[in-house]
C-alpha cells in the first residue's frame, strides 16, 4: 500500500505543479508543455543526484584522494591520519549501499515525463 501511495505522489507531483504554475502565467499548449519539461527536467537531475550519493559511486574516488594524500604526507601527518576515523586509508567507506525505493520510482517518472514533453515539443 505504501509503495502505491509513493508511486501515485509521483505520479501526480509533475503534473500538479504543471499546472498550478501554468495557470499562473500564459495559458498556451507550448507553455504548459515548456513548463512541464522544466519541472520534469530539474526533478529528474536533483534524483539523479540523489541515486548516486545513495549509491556512494564517489566513494572508491574518495578513498583514493584519501589514500594518496595519507601516502604523500609526512610521518607526523600519517600518524594524526592514523588516529581520524574518516583519513585512515585502510578501506573504502562502507560495505553494502541501497537505494531506497522513493528515490527511483521518482526518478524514472520524471523521467518519463520529460521524454514525453520532448515527444510533444518536436510533434506541436
Amino acid at each position: 500500500m505504501k509503495s502505491k501511495q509513493i508511486f501515485l505522489t509521483w505520479l501526480l507531483l509533475t503534473p500538479i505543479l504543471t499546472c498550478i504554475i501554468w495557470l499562473v502565467g500564459i495559458h498556451n499548449l507550448i507553455h504548459f508543455i515548456n513548463i512541464l519539461f522544466y519541472i520534469s527536467i530539474i526533478l529528474t537531475i536533483m534524483l539523479f543526484a540523489i541515486i548516486v550519493v545513495q549509491e556512494g559511486i564517489l566513494d572508491p574516488t574518495s578513498y583514493g584522494f584519501r589514500r594518496l594524500k595519507y601516502q604523500l604526507s609526512n610521518k607526523k601527518k600519517q600518524q594524526t591520519m592514523n588516529e581520524d576515523e574518516f583519513f585512515k586509508p585502510n578501506r573504502i567507506k562502507r560495505e553494502q549501499y541501497f537505494v531506497t525505493s522513493w528515490v527511483i520510482n521518482g526518478f524514472i517518472i520524471n523521467l518519463i515525463y520529460l521524454i514525453i514533453s520532448i515527444i510533444l515539443a518536436f510533434t506541436i
